[in-house]
């Protein structure tokens, strides 16, 4: 095949994000984010103080969405409208030059370009400096350009109107909870802003104060007793950062850590998450040494709810969806400077509060090293010999093997521990080789010795910790290569546990109704088919990972709602172990979403 210059082309702006939307809203599973394009810009008028109302619109039925503000109004002149929707990297929020916003969410001028590029209808309405402006674009081509003068009183000064092109996007219908969080986010910041979002003319206002957001946000149905809530701020120039924090009682121990900075949720943390969990972790650990009580710095986050409110005029971000904070520590030393002095000065006057605290995680670490002492006899449970396992107290509950700390977190925050134990398996889990080599594997031996079992000339079947061992994996060709894997591993080394009918897969559903605190799992694609044409609001969840905890408990904890599939033993085993030494006849083997009985 010929390679020359010809085959070499360049493409406009539009046509470059059209043809790779992914890298520029992350997520086209719903246009969710590009209606947080419109709504990032019209929060960034009222973080500067010139916008007092935001309303976003959102009609299900047409597939339109409207989202305006009564800030400054998108300049006219030298048609920037036209420029901002249309050429990448245009706009004034640059961190190298923000004479027009010091603070602000939006920083690559990607935003209203990606917009039109995804959208088969966008306009643009400005009224600003006595004029009315309107631009129209059909499949990213401007079509009309009115301006005209306007002397009476502007109902707004933006507004963005737009028509996701339904060839970009699996489902039409955005991810309405994303942008109510979003709304409730910046109620908490923006006091004497009127935040609005009418979804098919169901108007919701957004009045929430910062406790009101964190007890709503935060604390779980399960945290009914919690230490007193900490609320600390601290601020250099234009920055500041706000925490507010609590310790759970009686709730879950995994820490649960919300975040937003310039008003936006930033889900998976980051540097400003990570500065403050250390000066918990430093001021704990220092104060147990201080009084001699065995702590390890992690104890510091048993049970911790906060929040984390950051405002900085210079935020890096992962990537363009903005999921996670990575600025450099140094550019955030200040803030965390003082914000350590703070906390190091709430506690010096509270310190029966301090050592309360530190008496609760040495208890703690107590109730681990006894278990720790159990798993080295023959008792029942074995419980938390290791880190990552998180046991439960019964003695027929169930074990949850998940692929990686997300999943296992969020199922941790629903389990009941009474009945539900977590293991996290993280790093690749070994392909069949022998059951010497696979016990090398660190993520495998950790399994085996919580199963209880042992293996091999030691395997006793009558020593299983649990009545279900259940593999929760991902619902796409990772995760069914996972639950292959780990199939024929347990095949191989606990063979009885699979034979006495203890191992099942738990299906995950890669599509939901999900509508407010509507959530329903679609299991099959004739599932997804109905509800499509019944125009149901519909997310699609690429993992475990992106289903919250009360999601989880729908789809794995509660056995009313949630699908187990019971894995059957073959006699064939020797045929299938062949099968299965080859990664792409195992992803073939399990691609079928139709399974009510699996085999081995």
């Amino acid at each position: 095949m010929s390679y020359t210059g010809k085959d070499v082309k360049v493409l406009d702006e539009v046509s470059h994000v059209r043809l790779n939307p992914g890298m520029y809203i992350g997520d086209t599973s719903n246009p969710v984010h590009l209606v947080e394009e419109a709504l990032d810009n019209a929060l960034d008028e009222c973080l500067v103080g010139h916008a007092t109302i935001v309303a976003v619109n959102i009609d299900t039925k047409t597939n339109t969405y409207c989202i305006l503000d009564n800030g400054r109004g998108i300049p006219i002149d030298n048609d920037t409208p036209i420029t901002i929707s249309s050429k990448l990297f245009s706009g004034a929020k640059f961190q190298d030059s923000k004479s027009a916003y010091l603070i602000c969410s939006g920083l690559h001028g990607v935003g209203l370009v990606a917009l039109n590029a995804l959208s088969s209808l966008y306009i643009i309405e400005i009224y600003r400096d006595g004029k009315h402006a309107k631009y129209v674009f059909e499949n990213a081509k401007l079509k009309e350009k009115k301006i005209q003068s306007f002397n009476d009183k502007a109902p707004f000064s933006t507004k963005i109107q737009f028509k996701p092109d339904k060839k970009i996007f699996e489902s039409m219908v955005p991810d309405i909870n994303r942008i109510r969080k979003r709304l409730a986010i910046a109620s908490v910041e923006l006091n004497k802003v009127t935040l609005v979002l009418n979804v098919d003319s169901n108007k919701e206002i957004f009045t929430l104060n910062s406790l009101g957001y964190f007890q709503q946000e935060c604390l779980n149905d399960s945290d009914t007793e919690t230490t007193k809530i900490i609320d600390i701020s601290v601020s250099d120039t234009i920055e500041s950062m706000h925490v507010k924090f609590c310790y759970s009682l009686n709730g879950t121990i995994a820490p649960r850590t919300l975040s937003s900075v310039n008003l936006l949720p930033v889900d998976s943390g980051g540097t400003h998450v990570n500065l403050f969990l250390d000066i918990l972790k430093d001021l704990f650990t220092a104060r147990a040494k201080k009084i001699g009580l065995k702590f390890q710095p992690y104890d510091a986050l048993c049970g911790l709810r906060s929040h984390i409110t950051l405002k900085l005029q210079k935020p890096e971000f992962s990537g363009q969806t903005k999921d996670k904070l990575i600025n450099r520590k140094e550019s955030l030393s200040k803030l965390s400077s003082k914000l350590k002095a703070a906390i190091d000065e709430y506690f010096s006057k509270d310190p029966e509060e301090l050592d309360r605290l530190v008496n609760q995680f040495a208890e703690y670490r107590k109730k681990l090293d006894s278990k720790k002492l159990k798993a080295a006899g023959n008792g029942k449970r074995a419980s938390t010999r290791f880190t990552k396992l998180r046991d439960c107290t019964s003695t027929n509950g169930e074990l949850f093997i998940t692929e990686g700390d997300s999943a296992g977190g969020s199922l941790l925050q629903c389990r009941d521990p009474r009945l539900h134990a977590v293991l996290p398996l993280k790093g690749k889990i070994p392909s069949i080789v022998n059951a010497k080599e696979i016990l090398k594997n660190q993520e495998i031996g950790e399994l085996i010795q919580a199963l209880g079992t042992g293996v091999g000339p030691h395997f006793d079947v009558t020593k299983l910790k649990y009545n279900k061992v259940i593999c929760a994996a991902d619902a796409d060709f990772d995760g069914y290569h996972i639950f292959c894997l780990l199939t024929i591993i347990l095949a191989v080394l606990v063979p009885d546990i699979v034979k006495n009918g203890n191992y099942y897969l738990a299906q995950t559903p890669l599509y939901a109704i999900n509508k407010g605190k509507t959530f329903i799992p679609l299991w099959t694609n004739d599932e997804l088919e109905k509800a499509k044409k019944k125009g149901e609001p519909i997310t699609r969840f690429k993992g475990l990972g992106e289903l919250s905890p009360w999601q989880l408990k729908i789809c794995l904890l509660d056995n009313n709602t949630r699908h187990l599939t019971k894995v059957k033993y073959s006699k064939n085993i020797d045929e299938m172990l062949k099968l299965f030494s080859d990664v792409n006849e195992k992803r073939k083997l399990l691609a079928d979403d139709s399974i009510g009985e699996v085999e081995i």
